[in-house]
């Protein structure tokens, strides 16, 4: 059977074929409101379904954004493109992903070939808090670009992100209040959730505290830290991670080396990914409210450039307390 035309809603609904356009575009002005009711039932009725391709050369939209994110070899990465990706289709569009191989250069390229490919408009996650910028700040001035988790400086538009501070303050004052005292952090200092994670452990514990930094998140990185906490036990009865794929790293390792986990060190992870619930013992994290952060992405994207202004809107974290701080 021929798919339904634009032409057959028109005739079935006795109007004509702009007129028909123009409603089911979701542009009826100065159309009779029972005549785009008409229109409307007809399309319904027949199945139509509108040519976006043709659309898109009318108007110049496709419907399709792009994500950028540092690397989907991340869980949180791919949960967050997901979120986002909710949000997306619920809006009527489509989402193209890509990962920047935590490379600052390869994520230029592929901002730029987003853009080429003619998306509608662009998330990105920074690799770099200093570097990442004047990529993107040359691709908002091609197309409407928010930052997505982090943000990066000189980057001309909004971030929308976690309130990192306050993330880190729940998590000392949950390890705290369980009797724990020598807190070590584990994080990485490029990205600006990082070195905000950095800053706020540092406020909390002083210069002194053991702070581990590390290039990037992985679960590598996580067992170099382990390491290096093992050859310090005494200074260390908690630890708190800055991404979920440190701390599974980091408890992997140390259950390798005997340490007890929470008897002997407690950890918390960052980010709160499914995966932490199947681990022995699962992991205590803090989860971000990506659906209500991707909601208000979204709308940002879709805004007139002026509310895209330069700055960074925090959302509030949740601790979600599991096995690895608690031992009852």
């Amino acid at each position: 059977m021929t798919a339904p035309r634009l032409i057959d809603v028109a005739e079935a609904a006795g109007v004509s074929r702009a007129t028909a356009s123009r409603v089911l575009a979701g542009t009826p002005r100065n159309v009779d409101p029972e005549l785009a009711r008409r229109v409307e039932q007809a399309a319904n009725r027949l199945g139509y379904q509108p040519n976006q391709s043709a659309r898109a050369l009318r108007t110049g939209a496709t419907g399709t954004i792009g994500v950028v994110v540092p690397t989907l070899a991340n869980p949180y990465f791919v949960q967050l493109a997901d979120a986002i990706a909710q949000q997306v289709r619920a809006a009527g569009g489509t989402l193209v992903v890509t990962d920047a191989a935590n490379d600052t250069a390869i994520e230029a390229e592929q901002i730029d070939t987003l853009l080429s490919g003619r998306v509608d408009g662009l998330f990105v996650v920074p690799v770099s808090a200093d570097a990442s910028g004047p990529a993107i700040r040359d691709a908002a001035a091609r197309r409407p670009v928010v930052l997505f988790d982090r943000w990066a400086k000189e980057s001309g538009t909004v971030a929308v992100t976690l309130d990192n501070t306050s993330a880190v303050r729940l998590l000392v004052g949950h390890l705290e209040s369980i009797g724990r005292r020598r807190i070590a952090l584990v994080a990485d200092q490029a990205s600006s959730s990082g070195a905000e994670r950095v800053a706020a452990f540092t406020d909390s514990q002083g210069p002194d505290a053991t702070t581990i930094l590390l290039p990037g998140f992985s679960t590598d990185g996580g067992r170099v830290a382990a390491r290096r906490i093992i050859e310090q036990r005494d200074r260390v009865d908690a630890v708190v991670c800055g991404a979920d794929v440190l701390a599974v790293g980091l408890v992997s390792a140390l259950h390798r080396s005997s340490v007890a986990v929470p008897r002997q060190i407690a950890v918390t992870g960052f980010d709160d990914t499914e995966m932490l619930k199947l681990l022995d013992p699962p992991i205590t994290s803090i989860r971000h409210p990506l659906s209500a952060m991707a909601e208000r992405g979204l709308t940002l994207l879709q805004a007139p450039a002026r509310e895209r202004a330069e700055r960074i809107e925090r959302f509030a974290p949740r601790l979600v307390v599991r096995a690895s701080t608690d031992e009852s």
